[in-house]
């Protein structure tokens, strides 16, 4: 399946106040983490789609994609992303950026 597709939801990270598994502060260090997950549209290539998205700081972001360590089983990298992707939803509707209709 294509990945959905959404420049403004990966742009929205510029916004967020502070990275949503850490809780660092946002000094232009936020960035939209895309799921490592086959169920979200990833294959050989390809990002998965933009949403769920979870805007992490660059070093969580490096933690989460196996970069850097401690290196994280795979159930324990799927709840951080878990845990962040549910805060950055969170936070963009409280924000008013996402709305239900």
């Amino acid at each position: 399946m294509k990945p959905y597709r959404n420049p403004k939801i990966l742009r929205l990270a510029e916004e967020c106040p502070h990275c949503m598994y850490c809780g660092e502060s946002n000094h232009g260090q936020i960035v939209a983490c895309h799921s490592n997950s086959q169920k979200f549209d990833k294959g050989l290539g390809q990002k998965a789609s933009d949403v769920p998205i979870a805007y992490l700081c660059d070093q969580c972001h490096s933690l989460y994609d196996g970069r850097i360590g401690p290196h994280l089983t795979q159930r324990d990298r799927d709840m951080v992303f878990y845990e962040a992707s549910c805060k950055s939803w969170l936070w963009l509707m409280r924000e008013g950026y996402s709305e239900v209709k």
